[in-house]
Formats: C-alpha cells, sequence, structure tokens
C-alpha cells in the first residue's frame, strides 16, 4: 500500500468525522438518562452537534448530510418523517447566515446563540406535533427537552472541541 492511499484515506476518514460524531450523538440522544422526573426526555443532542459543525466545519458538514441526519433523527425518535430534517436545515442555513458572529467569540456568546436555536427547534416541533395531532400538546416535556438540552450544551460542544482539535486541525 502507497503511502498516498493512506493518506487519502486518512483525510476521508477525517472529513467524514463530522458527520459520524453527529450520528453518534443521535444515537445517545435515543437512550433514556436515569433521571428522576425527567421520564423518556433526552437533550438534542444532534440539534447541538449541526449547530456546532454550522459554526466551525461548515465546509465539512454540506446541507445535504444535515438533511439525511434529521430524517435519521426522526426515524430513531418516531417523529414525522421529514421533521427533524427540514428543521436541521432550516436552522443549519440561519446559523451559517450568521456564521460571523459567532466565530472568535467568547463561549457565552456561542451558547446565547444556540440557546435561540434550541428554542425555535423545540416550539416548531411542539407545534408541528400539535397540528398533527389535531390538538395542542403539553409545553412541559417540550419545556424540559429544552432546558435540558441548553444545561447539557457545554458537554457534547467540549467533546467536538476536542475531536476537532485532535482530527481536524491539519488542514
Amino acid at each position: 500500500m502507497s503511502f498516498s492511499f493512506l493518506q487519502k484515506s486518512g483525510q476521508l476518514i477525517r472529513h467524514a468525522l463530522p458527520f459520524g460524531i453527529t450520528m453518534v450523538f443521535i444515537g445517545v440522544s435515543v437512550l433514556v438518562l436515569p433521571v428522576p422526573y425527567l421520564g423518556g426526555i433526552a437533550p438534542m443532542l444532534g440539534l447541538v452537534a449541526v449547530y456546532y459543525w454550522a459554526i466551525y466545519r461548515p465546509d465539512l458538514l454540506r446541507p445535504f448530510f444535515v438533511f439525511l441526519l434529521g430524517l435519521l433523527n426522526d426515524f430513531l425518535h418516531l417523529l414525522p418523517i421529514g421533521l427533524s430534517a427540514l428543521l436541521f436545515l432550516a436552522l443549519y442555513q440561519l446559523v451559517l447566515s450568521q456564521r460571523r458572529l459567532f466565530i472568535g467569540q467568547a463561549f457565552p456568546l456561542v451558547w446565547i446563540g444556540f440557546v435561540v436555536v434550541a428554542l425555535i427547534a423545540s416550539l416548531t416541533q411542539w407545534g408541528v406535533m400539535s397540528l398533527g395531532g389535531g390538538q395542542g400538546l403539553s409545553l412541559q416535556p417540550v419545556f424540559l427537552q429544552f432546558l435540558l438540552t441548553v444545561f447539557l450544551f457545554p458537554l457534547p460542544v467540549w467533546l467536538l472541541i476536542l475531536l476537532q482539535r485532535a482530527f481536524l486541525t491539519q488542514e
């Protein structure tokens, strides 16, 4: 095997990292946390990853892949097919359009931006699910999921930063 082949293979794997780690985040978010009073509520880890990559490496997570990740999220979370896909894609484009505001900023500003994105995602999902069911669903689980996601945001972002520094800084 030539060095060139290995080098190209390594580069391909590195370029697939944002897609792969976002898939893992979506898979982990299906797991029920053994936390009292939360029931089946899980953080929106897929949204966290899409938000992060839209700011820091949109060249490695293109809209087509964001759409596929949304479909995976819909399938695993038993949501209407296309809901997360369109929501992820719309929020990805929104964040991408405002990317210059976040690059080089302190973490609290990035976190505040995510709070806005998570609130839009939560309320949109609640609205679509309420309309689909023909009645207004309770806002309590939506609010708890929003709070859990926002509260845990630094942990998955810390992991994403470590992965980016370890595998994607050579480019």
